[in-house]
């Protein structure tokens, strides 16, 4: 699900953390390509990854709990 970030306006996509809570993730995707070699026949896997929103939005100290 596409969304705005309300604090930089930057696109995100929501998602599930691990422990199933809300993440943003920032609309960018890095390709990354794993190869593997299994008795000598390469195997090539691409997947897309996403960056947490907190790691590049400027403003994601506004959203930390405080401790």
């Amino acid at each position: 699900m596409s969304a705005t970030c309300s604090s930089c306006g930057a696109e995100i996509i929501w998602a599930k953390s691990k422990n199933d809570k809300p993440i943003p993730l920032s609309v960018k995707s890095l390709e990354r390509r794993f190869v593997f070699d299994i008795e000598n026949i390469q195997r090539v896997i691409s997947v897309d990854t996403y960056l947490s929103h907190f790691a590049d939005c400027p403003n994601a100290a506004e959203h930390r709990k405080p401790k």
